[in-house]
């Protein structure tokens, strides 16, 4: 009975293996252009217009924080990592979001001792952007612990990625972000797969902040919520990004759901009238 066991168990993992690469298959060869789109100076030009932005808002949230992220790091990581080529208006106030709730919740949570660990989980990682920022939160505040984030695109293939470094060739995610990759080697474990794959096979005991930017759909959203909800306690927060009624229906009324129904209190956060956050806690 047990080599039955040990046989079937092989074959799961090795079935498992054979679906993850089919899944991911479309991911491994510049998903998202063929070629760099434009010359590094155009990604200057956008970064230069950015950066120059003022979104009240944020600045308030940050003031009821009291925490606010280096704005010249923050920055410097956009230009590699936001600053993209697209018909949108650009903004990576979301960096901003995040770092100063995280760092609101690691104060107000102290540690119980050195080797207190925090877990962290995003969906939606794409350049890395959002989970450096988080992880300079917890450097920040000297706290030990892991961000585990999760995309379809991969770590270690090198693809173009539609910001200021295609100018030097194809890099992988890893190679873009070396420039912190203290950061990455102390706090980010990625993870490459579809969230439905991926998400149920996390094994946390708890999972104190979260920040779900996966597929906007409704579904996609509850799936993520309810794969996060459980390892929750009072306190414990999740993140959404892009609450808009016109582009991302199926995220509104899911993040309305959560809210209204699942126990969460919320803050609602505009950059402006189409880039819009929710911060949800545990009640």
């Amino acid at each position: 009975m047990g080599m039955i066991d040990t046989l079937l168990k092989a074959n799961s993992s090795s079935i498992l293996r054979r679906v993850d690469s089919w899944a991911n298959r479309y991911w491994l060869v510049n998903p998202l252009t063929r070629v760099p789109i434009a010359e590094p100076a155009r990604y200057l030009a956008l970064a230069a217009n950015v950066r120059n932005e003022i979104y009240p808002e944020i600045d308030h949230f940050e003031n009821m924080c009291n925490a606010a992220i280096d704005r010249d790091w923050l920055d410097d990581i956009a230009l590699h990592t936001q600053v993209v080529i697209k018909k949108s208006p650009l903004c990576y106030a979301h960096g901003r979001v995040l770092y100063s709730a995280l760092s609101s919740w690691l104060r107000t949570h102290s540690a119980n001792s050195a080797t207190d660990r925090i877990t962290v989980l995003e969906t939606g990682t794409a350049r890395g952007f959002s989970a450096l920022c988080m992880a300079k939160a917890m450097n920040d505040q000297q706290r030990a612990g892991t961000i585990l984030t999760f995309d379809v695109l991969p770590h270690t293939i090198p693809m173009y990625w539609n910001c200021i470094d295609d100018g030097d060739g194809q890099k992988t995610r890893a190679e873009l972000l070396q420039p912190w990759n203290k950061l990455v080697e102390n706090y980010i474990v990625f993870h490459q797969g579809d969230t439905r794959i991926s998400l149920p096979k996390v094994r946390c005991s708890r999972i104190h902040f979260a920040f779900l930017d996966g597929a906007h759909t409704y579904d996609d959203v509850m799936f993520e919520f309810m794969q996060v909800a459980p390892f929750q306690l009072a306190g414990d927060v999740i993140v959404y990004d892009d609450y808009n009624h016109i582009q991302f229906p199926g995220l509104v009324r899911a993040v309305d759901e959560i809210c209204a129904h699942q126990g969460y209190d919320r803050i609602d956060i505009h950059a402006h009238k189409d880039r819009g956050y929710v911060v949800a806690t545990k009640r």
